[in-house]
Formats: structure tokens, sequence, C-alpha cells
């Protein structure tokens, strides 16, 4: 358990691996996250006219990946930039973006990412959150209800025709700048700096525009996407005490660590005896290997040596004998009893919250040995009158009837004595177990 707890820890503080530790790169690496397959083509045409490395997140509820990749930031920083252009709920796996996937993305463009979100991943995701992270004010949502140019989106000096059938979000700069414009002077293309990256906003549906509409807009986006670049601070990269943060939370609440850890302290409360006898031996099982080492040190030697001249001696006296606390002892006797080399008798039906210990097989003259210092005048009657009944005993030692029969029935059941049933009452017989102690 403590190698296990050590390899964990050093996975926590070990240095990023290559995969996140950036450097500069030849070409740009693109994630594009899809929900359709107009979403993929766009992803293509992005590689094709931009030269770009594009890799595809498909969360789309026909053929979804594993959507949790967004909520992973370690993941996401693999990538100089991270599209998600049209991300209609309708048609994506898992519905709107979560509140995990919303802290990936903006630590993703704090620590240098370019973030780009087209008109639908905007409006249908719209948080005050995102406003922050995109610089802007969302005021509504227009749609044409006739044909005209108004709608048409000039960049660099360039127009490029937009279908008002694809509806537009009209927002409000407060910290963003604007690089893009409709002809009606509403804002097209937004981008708003945050810590070492930027996240850009495209008030317009680029899948729709370059895909269905018009393929000449895909200069427009790829234009967008190498301005995007130059505008942040930095290439993405996490810093290592927040990539240390990340990869502690991760382990905290992976639950095959939680599982790990909570054997691991169970482990150490059973060294130490506060669990039950029962449950320390689940725990003593590893060490079952080395047992025969372990038995040759104290306490585990001790304890043999005890049981085998005393025969059986409860876990106050063996831990007395010992000098140790008698939860230190849960320990050793949970290894012994499993290599079988003492035996446990639970005390409490004779009234004590003891436990006896006894040299494993040898129950009956253990307990007949117990029995001869717990009820000296009791047991020795049995030893020398065979057959007395619970009465005469009862009179003889000054013990109600009941108190004797119950203890005798307990005797018995651990060969110490036998009951044997008449008219109106038991006879008691001793045992070999409990003779062998009153030889001359």
């Amino acid at each position: 358990m403590i190698i296990v707890a050590v390899i964990m820890l050093l996975s926590v503080i070990t240095p990023p691996s290559p995969a996140y530790a950036w450097a500069p790169r030849g070409n740009v690496h693109v994630l594009v996250v899809c929900s359709d397959t107009q979403d993929a083509m766009f992803a293509n045409t992005l590689a094709v006219r931009g030269g770009f490395n594009v890799d595809i997140l498909y969360i789309g509820s026909d053929l979804p990946d594993d959507r949790s990749r967004l909520s992973d930031v370690t993941y996401l920083m693999q990538y100089d930039e991270v599209w998600i252009p049209d991300l209609n709920i309708g048609w994506t796996y898992g519905g709107r973006l979560r509140r995990s996937e919303i802290n990936a993305l903006t630590e993703y463009v704090k620590y240098g990412g370019v973030l780009i979100f087209g008109l639908n991943t905007y409006i249908q995701d719209w948080s005050q959150e995102f406003d922050g992270l995109f610089g802007v004010r969302l005021l509504r949502v227009e749609r044409s209800a006739g044909e005209g140019n108004g709608w048409d989106i000039i960049y660099k000096n360039r127009t490029y025709p937009y279908n008002p059938a694809f509806q537009e979000a009209v927002v409000s700069p407060y910290k963003a700048n604007v690089y893009a414009r409709y002809l009606n002077g509403n804002p097209a293309v937004t981008i708003s700096k945050y810590g070492h990256g930027v996240a850009v906003l495209m008030t317009f549906n680029p899948v729709k525009e370059v895909v269905g509409y018009d393929t000449s807009a895909s200069t427009l986006c790829v234009g967008v996407s190498n301005l995007a670049l130059s505008e942040r601070a930095s290439p993405p990269a996490i810093p290592p005490l927040s990539l240390f943060t990340i990869k502690l939370e991760r382990l905290l609440t992976n639950p095959l660590y939680i599982t790990i850890i909570l054997l691991l302290l169970l482990s150490i409360l059973a060294y130490y005896g506060f669990l039950p006898l029962g449950v320390t031996a689940v725990f003593a099982v590893p060490l079952l290997p080395f047992a025969r080492r372990l038995f040759l040190r104290r306490p585990y030697m001790d304890v043999i040596k005890a049981v085998q001249s005393l025969r059986g001696a409860t876990l106050a006296v063996l831990s007395d004998r010992m000098g140790l606390n008698p939860r230190r002892m849960k320990f050793p006797l949970a290894l012994l009893r499993l290599k079988k080399k003492v035996g446990f008798i639970d005390l409490s039906s004779f009234g004590s919250g003891d436990l006896l210990i006894v040299a494993y097989g040898q129950e009956s003259e253990g307990m007949a040995a117990w029995a001869i210092e717990r009820y000296p005048r009791l047991v020795e009657k049995v030893a020398r009158n065979p057959g007395i009944t619970i009465i005469d005993l009862s009179h003889g030692v000054g013990m109600p009837p009941y108190d004797v029969l119950n203890t005798m029935k307990n005797l018995s059941r651990y060969g110490v004595v036998e009951l044997r049933k008449i008219v109106v009452d038991y006879e008691v017989y001793p045992t070999p177990a409990l003779l062998r102690w009153f030889k001359e």
C-alpha cells in the first residue's frame, strides 16, 4: 500500500509530459468540435484552405466520441486553437456545454489557447461567463425578413455575402476588438484577450456560410484564425504549479485513487488496532508470505510462547504481560490466527468483554484453563463430582440455578463439560480437557 501511495504521489509531482510541454511548431494544430457532418466538412475545409493540422472531436448524438475530453484542460492544451463553430444542442450528445467544460475552455484560453465560437454555440450555450471571456454583451438575435446585402460581412476591405436566413447575434463589445463587421455596422468578428490567449466570437454561422452558401468565406475563417494566433501572448502552456494542482485534483477525485487511499488509511488503522479484529485480519493477509520471519520477532514470538504455556489467556492478560496496549495486539494476533497459530474465543456470552486467545486446535484446553480462573469453585465441583446436578452445583457454590445452567451450557459448547438431561434437571460431567487440570 505504501509503495502504491508513493507511485501516486510521483504521478502528481512529475513534470509535464511532452504532450503538454509546448514548443514552437511548424504547423498550427487545431481541434474542431463537431456535432454533425456539416461541422466535419467545415473542419476539412479549414485543414485544406489553411494548411492546418486539424483534429475532430465529434460529439454528435449519432456516434459520439469521448466528450469528457472537453473537460480536460491538459487535453485541450495540445492545440493552438479550439473551434466550436456550430454546436447545435438538438444534434449534440449531452446537450449544452457543461460547467466543467466551460471551466476547462476558460482555463485553456487563460493559458495561451485560442477559442473560436460560432453563432449557434454562442447563443445556445450563452452564459455570463462566456460574455466575460469574449468581452461582449449579447443584445439580441436577428433574422432578416427579406433579401438585402446589409448582412454581408466586410473583412480587410473584402465583402463576403452572408445568407440572412442563418441569423446573426447582435452584441455590444465592451473589451473586445471588432475585426469584421456587417454592412449594417453590427460586429461580425470580435477578438478578446484573456490571460495569455484570446477568445474569438463569430456572430454569424461559419459552418452554414462555408459549407452551404459561400465557399469563399473559408478565406475569412482562415484569416481570422491566423489573426487570432498573432494576438495571443504565448503558445499554450500550463504553469508547473497549475499543472500540479490539476493533477492533484484529478488524483483526489479519481475513484480508483480514492479506493486506494481509503484502503491505505484502513490498513494504517488496522495496523494500529483501531478496527475490529475480524476486519484487521483482512489487512493482515498481504503479510502472510513474510509470516515465518515475523514470527521470530516480538510480539509474535512472545504470544506463541505465552499461549503454549498458559493454554489460554485473555487479550488483557497477554497485553499486560507483554507491556503492550491491547489495541496494538490486534494486528499480530490477526496474522497469527491466519497462520493457524492461535484461535479466538469471544467471552461475551460469559459476561466478559474480553477475548480468549488459545493455541490453535486446543480450544477446549484453553477454555478449561480460563474457566478454572474465572469459576474456580464451580468447575472444581464438576471435576470432583462427575454427574453432579445443576441444583446441587447451585447450592454448593451459592449461585442461582439459572446462572449455573447458562454457564455450563456455554462451557459445554467448547468441550469443557458435558450436559446430560434428566427428568427435571441436568447432570454435569467433566471432559478430559477439564480433568487434566485436577490430576493428582
